[in-house]
């Protein structure tokens, strides 16, 4: 992998608000599914059992515990729904988080 490439692109992402706007976009309708303009829990949860289709073999409780707490993170205002706001600050932290993990990734590589 270009650990160096991949950081380069996150960190485009991050300073173009354009294109950050046009990512945060794609995702949240991509996971509003209903096109009501807000994201409910039942689309976030199923938006995070798709990601995690085959990840591990959880019983159904312990899965809606990581729901209710992606979806607490996610609802910053505590609405019960998530706006493309709410959305986009989790992407940011997200992205800048993977940054972090691909520059230690880097590191360790360099140092074989």
């Amino acid at each position: 992998m270009d650990y160096a490439k991949a950081i380069e692109n996150l960190k485009d992402i991050l300073t173009n608000e354009e294109r950050f706007a046009d990512i945060n976009k794609s995702v949240f309708d991509a996971i509003d599914t209903d096109n009501s303009g807000t994201l409910e829990k039942e689309e976030v949860e199923v938006f995070v059992k798709g990601l995690l289709k085959g990840v591990n073999d959880e019983n159904s409780e312990e899965s809606e515990e990581r729901h209710k707490l992606v979806f607490s993170v996610l609802d910053e205002n505590e609405s019960g729904e998530i706006t493309l706001d709410e959305l986009g600050k989790f992407l940011r932290e997200l992205f800048k988080e993977q940054i972090k993990e691909l520059q230690s990734l880097q590191r360790s590589k360099n140092k074989d």
